[in-house]
Formats: C-alpha cells, structure tokens, sequence
C-alpha cells in the first residue's frame, strides 16, 4: 500500500473534522445527511457504518437515537475511535457502539445487517489495495439477502473539463489545507493522490457487479467529484 492508513489517520485524527468541511466547503455534512436518510427510508433495525472515522455519519445513522434501530461504527484507527466516541456520549446517543478492527475479517455472522454505509473509505479499502476482493467478500457476507450498501465517495468526474478542475483543487488546495492544519503533508499528498487516481462511479459500480451485489439508482454531487453509490444484496 503507498501509505500506511492506520498511520496516516493516527496522524490527523484531532484535525479530521475541520479539514473535511474545509476542502469540501461544508458540504461533507450535507452528503452525509442525504446517504443517513436514503438508508433511514428503509427502516433498518441493524446498520453497520465501515470505516466510521470519527463517527459523523454513524450519528446521523442513529435515528435521534431511536430504541428502533442499532448501528455498529467499525473502523480500523483506535484514536478515531476515541474521537467518535467522545462525540457520541457527547451528544447522549445510546444505540450506537463502535468496534475495532480489520474489514477483511468482520467479526459477524453472515447475514448480519440490514444496511451497510461507507462514507468516504471505500477508496482506502480498494484503492491500489492487496485486500481488496476480501474487503468487498465480506461486505456482500455480513449483509442480509435483500439489504442494501450506501457508499459515499469521492470519484473522478468523467467531465474532462470538470476533473481537471478536480484533480488541480486537490493539489492546489487539499495538500496545502491539509499539511496547514494537520502538520502532516505526505498524509494528504497520498489521499490528493489517491481521489485523483481512483475509480469512477461506473467502474465502482461494475466492482460491486463482479462480487455479486446489484446496482440500485445512487446520486452524483457537486458535478461527480462525490457519488452515492448503492448496491443490493439479492
């Protein structure tokens, strides 16, 4: 792997937040909020937030800490744990738990969850990534037949013009942003690096199709430099 993730994130975890709503000028939230709410219509009982980070998306998840839904925020990094810890006893949410660990051994049953959410760590996890088939297998594994995968990510728009653009703010503004708030410029050089190289909505979409999941009709943002891909488990 170009860089090591654990490391990386061990690295920017007390800046995280802020770095997220500065490069994507707040509308981060805004995404998170839509991808919450489109797996929310279906009334899961179990939902299961991969690569959590500091747990913005697994909050929103939670249904105002509804008694009717359980989420499990799952991430590999012990201090972004901490971090979305803090934030949801912060906040009083009880229907939330967080567990460390590695996607390409989940601790869970098959069949386990009625909806899965990625906010923005698929890439890692497919991105010029040696466990890449394991990761996507025990995905499709844990969740239930007929359940349904929310994946926000960025992608490469496919509007020449649009990803020169794109791949220009992120060098021009996520690496500077970054290294500013963070201390830490090789860490962002590899996340500009990787968004700039990573896979198109399509190309994703055709990787889910090869492992067995169904493509349903997602959302593109801000011309498709962000995407909401989602996939059923038949």
């Amino acid at each position: 792997m170009p860089y090591p993730l654990d490391t990386f994130y061990s690295r920017i975890y007390k800046r995280y937040d802020l770095v997220n709503r500065l490069f994507t000028l707040g509308m981060d939230q805004p995404w998170r909020k839509y991808t919450a709410n489109q797996c929310l219509r279906h009334h899961p009982a179990e939902v299961l937030d991969l690569c959590c980070g500091t747990g913005d998306l697994t909050m929103l998840l939670s249904g105002n800490n509804s008694r009717d839904i359980s989420v499990t925020g799952f991430d590999l990094n012990t201090k972004m744990l901490e971090r979305a810890k803090q934030k949801t006893n912060k906040k009083g949410y009880r229907n939330i738990r967080y567990i460390q660990g590695d996607i390409s051994h989940l601790p869970f049953p098959e069949d386990s969850y009625d909806c899965i959410t990625i906010g923005f760590g698929f890439r890692n996890l497919t991105y010029d990534n040696p466990n890449q088939s394991a990761h996507i297998s025990e995905m499709f594994r844990v969740l239930k037949k007929g359940g349904r995968m929310f994946i926000l990510e960025s992608s490469v728009p496919e509007n020449p013009l649009v990803r020169f653009f794109f791949r220009g703010y992120l060098n021009l503004v996520l690496i500077p942003v970054g290294f500013l708030f963070s201390g830490d410029k090789h860490a962002y050089q590899y996340l500009a690096r990787s968004s700039a190289g990573f896979f198109s909505a399509d190309q994703i979409a055709r990787l889910l199709s090869g492992k067995g999941f169904v493509m349903e009709k997602g959302k593109k943002f801000f011309f498709g430099a962000a995407n909401l891909i989602i996939a059923c488990k038949p």
